[in-house]
Order: C-alpha cells, then structure tokens, then sequence
C-alpha cells in the first residue's frame, strides 16, 4: 500500500461527500458511488452525522502526520470545529443513535425526540480537544450530566435527560454505591456506558482532570460488582428496568413493563433471567471486545484505580474464553451469566430476545474480539491471555490473508513487538487493499466511516517506525462497512 493511494482515496472521498451549498464544511456519511457526489435519501435529505464519521476523521488526521500534506488535517478540525460551534442544548453535539445533521438544510432530524444518544461510538477526542478545548471539555461534562440521571444512585441511561442545573462541580457530586440490579428507570447498558467511561478517560488525558478517573472508576465498580460471583461474566446492566406499566402481551417490549428477560426467559430459568444477565452477541461484543478496548485505550495509567480496572477486565476476558468459546464449532456461545449455554435454545414466547420459536445461535470468533485480546496481552503481559491470542492465531487461521480488519489492526500492534509478524501483516495489507479499490470500483455506494483504510494507514505507519503519528480506533465490526469484510462461519 502506498501513502500516495491513500490520498487518492481521501480527495476522492472528501469530494464525493462535500456539499459545497451547505456553506459549512460538514461531510455525508455516505456517498453516491455513481454520481460521485452525497447519498440522498427518498425524500431528498442528505444525513450528515459526524459521530459515525470519528474513523474517517482519524483517518485524515493521520494522513496528513504521515505525508505532511495539512489539508486533511485542517478539514477534520473544521468538521468538529463546526459540530462544537453549534451545539443542541447544554453542551451536547448535536449527532449519535437518535439525531444528526441534513446537509441540505443543516437542520436538526432523526427520532426520539432528536435525544442524544452515543452507543459504542468512541468519537475521536483527541481531534475534540485540537478544535477546541474548553468547548471538548464541557462537551465531555455534559455527555455524564444528560446521561446520569442521579448521581448518588447511578441511575443513566442511553438517552439525554435535560436538567436544571449544569456541569459546574460535576464530579463533586456525591456517590451511594447502591445495590446491584436496582430497579431503574434508566437502562444502564454497557454500550452507552463504555462511552461513557472512554469519553471520561480522555477527559483526563487531555486535562488531567481525576475527578474524570473517579467517576469512570465508579461506573466500572458498577459493572464489576454485578459479575456473576462464580463465573466472573457479565453484566450488560447493573439495574434492571423499573416496572411502571401493566401488559399481558408479550410483544410489547419496552421497559416499562419490566425487566424483558424476566418476562420472557423468567419462567424457565428463574433468578437468573434478567437483562443485566443474558449474553448474546451484541451484548458479548460489547463487554468482551469492546470494553477491553476502552480500557486499554484510556486507562493504562499507574493509578491504583486503573491498576484494578485492568485486572478486572482480564478475569473478564478470561471467563468469557473459558465459558464463552465452543472450541468445537469455534464460535461465541450465546449464554446466561452463569455459564448456562444457550446454543440451541428456543424461545418459549415473544419478547424482547425474538419472536417465539427463535433459536439462538453462535455467533463467529471474529477481528475485533482477536484485537482486544491482543490489546491488553499487550498492556498486561498476562501469560494467560496470551496463550488465547495464540490460540486465536489458528483458529482464526490468520496464515491466509483475509479481509477482516480487527485482524490487520490486531497483527499491525503484534508486529510492532515482533518483526517476524511483518510478512503476514503485509499479506493481509494487501488483501484489504484490493478489498477497499473493488469497493471503490463496485459498490453502488460507500460509507464513509468504513475502517478498512484506517487499517491501511496503520500499517504504512509501522513501516515508517511513525506507529503514534495515527490514532487508535475502538474497532466496532459494525465500522467495516465497505462491503466486502471477511464473514467467518461457525464450523
């Protein structure tokens, strides 16, 4: 891979997601392959939503460390710049799960009211604060403040809450440590609360804020004090949902009626059946693969706390292989928190899990679980992970070169120790690479987060010995979006 392709591809991307009418300097998240120009919905809106474009901003950034070429750079920056000039009330950005930008119009749309919402986004915070610091900093304040509804209680939530009061002495509020599985209204779910964590661990490095670790610290306790004690798995929450509303249709599934395993899994499996408890692959990718990652990314400090947070999250990693992983089938076991393995099983009754009769399934062992085991192998040195990335090693067969990015990203850090990994990490450069020009060529459109560049730049960045000079992305399989990754199978 040439740095000189690279660039190619970012004026041609930065072209095609360009609306120059708009007057401001915001991007399309996705592009119209043919007409090389921003993707437009059937009713004409063009969705500009920078938090599902924080890959391809890194991207930039690292483009223009590596070729010192500025203008990648200087149009990241104006992105995020703009995002933070024109922020929705309180501090909050106006982008995420509920609400973005129309490039036609550069007016507010989406649903849920337009909250704010950031599920295992991982925006690009270095770059936040490069924009502009004071403004990165109350923005990182006012993501805790619109989703901790009560700070004593720990009672958040994946959507804003709008309060009367602001950020001023946020982390001074007090803390009650409560019961785990409380019932909330809130739903403490592990993707929210992984931004969350990250958002405040950058908060940190950036401004050696601690109030910042403390918190963090906090919500992690939170999690980790509701692990199964036997097991050491789980949770994706630390509450459950507070029952407010009577239903006896099991198809109704919002939390108002309750906690939606207890209903729908509570019969058959008793205590246990609860949401905090059920593992299945969106659930598991988030507390295995992408939990890990966090806290390897913004946590790998000396302090007692992230000592504890580190070592917490390696008992995690370990449960999950040793419960987790069918050794067999080489897949993810769907499961309960305590080690029940759901593989196979049928649903009873409609609910929040699927329509009755719904089997559950495995789901594959895949790049971005293979990264964050190398990741804290890395940061650790526990012999005892590293044994399962080297087992991942063969059964991920990653001899033949593949398409997965999470296994580019993972081999580029393991090369970087070890130069015996370069031929294999080059092999694989390659096959993204013709992965990412047969996208170009083929695809009727392109998304402008996809990773798989990112990847590409790492890689030329090692060669360079320059390994710092590009950003570290949390690598969500949901971000290969160039339509051509990698799709193992269970055996």
């Amino acid at each position: 891979m040439q740095l000189s392709t690279l660039k190619t591809y970012a004026d041609q991307m930065i072209s095609a997601a360009s609306y120059p009418e708009s007057g401001s300097p915001l991007l399309a998240d996705r592009i119209d392959n043919a007409s090389k120009e921003p993707w437009r919905e059937e009713d004409g809106h063009i969705i500009s939503n920078a938090a599902h474009q924080q890959n391809f901003l890194r991207f930039l950034c690292g483009l223009s460390a590596l070729s010192g070429d500025p203008k990648y750079e200087e149009r990241a920056v104006a992105v995020m710049k703009y995002m933070l000039d024109h922020p929705m009330g309180g501090g909050l950005l106006r982008w995420g799960g509920h609400r973005y930008l129309d490039l036609v119009t550069l007016k507010d749309r989406g649903e849920k009211e337009l909250v704010h919402e950031l599920k295992n986004d991982y925006p690009y915070y270095e770059l936040i604060f490069r924009a502009d610091p004071k403004k990165a900093e109350l923005y990182i304040k006012s993501f805790w403040n619109a989703h901790v509804y009560d700070f004593e209680n720990f009672e958040m939530g994946r959507h804003s809450m709008e309060k009367p009061y602001g950020v001023e002495g946020i982390w001074e509020r007090p803390f009650g440590d409560p019961e785990p599985f409380a019932p909330r209204k809130g739903l403490s779910f592990r993707n929210t609360g992984n931004d969350l964590m990250y958002a405040a661990g950058k908060l940190r490095e950036a401004t050696g804020d601690m109030g910042a670790l403390t918190w963090a610290g906090h919500l992690h306790d939170m999690y980790m004090k509701c692990r199964n004690p036997k097991t050491k798995l789980g949770p994706y929450q630390f509450s459950q949902a507070m029952k407010r509303m009577e239903t006896e249709d099991d198809t109704i599934t919002l939390s108002f009626y309750g906690d939606r395993a207890k209903r729908q899994l509570g019969p058959e499996f008793g205590e246990i059946a609860l949401e905090a408890n059920v593992l299945l692959k969106s659930q598991e990718i988030s507390i295995y693969a992408l939990n890990p990652q966090i806290i390897a990314a913004a946590f790998r400090q000396n302090t007692p706390k992230e000592r504890q947070m580190r070592e917490q999250t390696v008992e995690d990693m370990k449960a999950f292989y040793q419960y987790g992983y069918d050794h067999e089938t080489q897949g993810l076991r769907p499961m309960l928190s305590d080690g029940t393995d759901l593989t196979g099983y049928i649903l009873p009754r409609p609910g929040y899990y699927g329509p009755k009769g719904r089997v559950l399934e495995q789901h594959p062992l895949a790049g971005d679980y293979f990264l964050a085991y190398v990741e804290m192998a890395l940061l650790t040195e526990d012999a005892e992970l590293w044994k399962i990335v080297h087992a991942w090693e063969q059964d991920l067969e990653i001899q033949t070169p593949g398409t997965d990015p999470g296994i580019l990203l993972a081999l580029t850090l393991l090369a970087e120790q070890n130069a015996a990994y370069l031929p294999l990490v080059d092999a694989w450069g390659e096959s993204i690479q013709n992965m990412v020009m047969r996208s170009w060529e083929k695809n009727d459109s392109l998304w402008l987060d996809a990773i798989e560049p990112l990847a590409l730049l790492k890689l030329i960045a090692l060669h360079q010995r320059r390994e710092a000079a590009v950003a570290e992305p949390i690598y969500n399989r949901s971000s290969s979006q160039m339509g051509w990754s990698q799709n193992r199978t269970i055996k």
